[in-house]
């Protein structure tokens, strides 16, 4: 019964002490993949308080933000770097998010857009 005991305690500790199945807490790297997706996706850059919002389970430093900065800017490209003209006629939202870039971008998402409903 005592081995019995001690086996048990043992193989409690070593499944304690395992951390393959812990998620592991992000770093820059994370963050920048986070800012990349979300403006490849046509998402706004978000400020600090906001991403503190919506991952409130995080620990977001700035950092980590700028991190978030720097993704999203290399994935602003990537985004501004398709044909607004056809993302219109895909009927993806589009949030604004080029229009910085190119003063024109909006307009010709929404011929494109028009275009697909005639």
């Amino acid at each position: 019964m005592k081995k019995l005991t001690i086996g048990l305690f043992i193989t409690v500790l070593v499944g304690c002490a395992s951390s393959d199945d812990v998620e592991q807490e992000k770093n820059v790297d994370d963050w920048f993949t986070i800012g990349e997706a979300r403006a490849k996706n046509g998402f706004l850059l978000q400020t600090e308080s906001r991403l503190v919002d919506r991952y409130p389970e995080e620990k977001i430093t700035t950092e980590f933000y700028n991190g978030y900065v720097k993704g999203h800017e290399a994935g602003t490209k990537v985004y501004c770097s398709q044909n607004p003209y056809i993302l219109g006629l895909s009927e993806e939202p589009y949030f604004g998010l080029c229009d910085q870039i190119d003063s024109n971008y909006s307009d010709e998402y929404q011929k494109g857009k028009k275009h697909k409903k005639e």
